[in-house]
């Protein structure tokens, strides 16, 4: 194995759980007795969170305040992610990782609390040396989250990581800053797998595909 170095983003890439940040809205609602209107999403797309918030305790008259919303969203967000599973093959590619010596961490959008609580549940948390949160000015629209990542795994060198994701602008950051990068279809991304394709050395529509001999 020639990289020892490994980053996972999550959604979309370990787990089969994109599809949660759109149904969230609705199931807010109706984790209130109300029926979500539905072209909800389509409604709520040009909104900012505070903007979303104020529209569906407005809307919907919710028993909430802008402050309480955030626990209720997050409440709704967890119950979705009850349902998700790791993608076909992530356990068989974690535990051979795990077993060659490689040192691996979660790289994700999402809460650490959350992710932490998905891959506990998964049965996967185990596998990796810390859960990092990429948001605000700490995203992967720039590289410095990927470099603060491999710096507390150990590595300094990106040429020796593997950025594992499922989304463009994540996989060009990666690659453009020198990382290997191994693109993970799903569906959500699926209008910029020609674009991802190019920015990684593999690019996966199953897990089981992984070639052992080039990472």
């Amino acid at each position: 194995m020639q990289h020892r170095y490994w980053i996972f983003d999550m959604d979309g890439t370990l787990t089969d759980s994109m599809p949660i940040w759109a149904e969230a809205p609705y199931e807010l609602v109706r984790g209130f007795g109300r029926t979500p209107a539905p072209d909800l999403g389509r409604v709520l797309l040009p909104m900012s969170a505070v903007e979303t918030a104020q529209y569906l305790i407005t809307t919907y008259d919710l028993p909430l305040t802008i402050d309480s919303y955030t626990r209720a969203a997050v409440d709704a967000i967890d119950r979705l992610y009850r349902g998700v599973s790791l993608k076909p093959g992530v356990a068989d590619v974690l535990d051979r990782l795990q077993a060659e010596g490689a040192r691996m961490c979660v790289c994700s959008a999402t809460w650490q609390f959350m992710c932490e609580r998905v891959l506990g549940r998964l049965g996967v948390l185990d596998k990796f040396q810390f859960v990092l949160t990429a948001g605000n000015d700490n995203s992967k629209h720039h590289p410095d989250v990927f470099f603060e990542a491999l710096g507390r795994l150990g590595g300094s060198d990106p040429s020796g990581c593997v950025v594992c994701e499922d989304a463009l602008y994540a996989a060009k950051t990666a690659h453009d800053a020198g990382f290997t990068v191994i693109g993970v279809a799903d569906a959500a991304s699926a209008p910029d797998e020609g674009a991802i394709r190019a920015a990684s050395s593999q690019f996966l529509t199953s897990w089981a595909q992984l070639d052992w001999g080039r990472v």
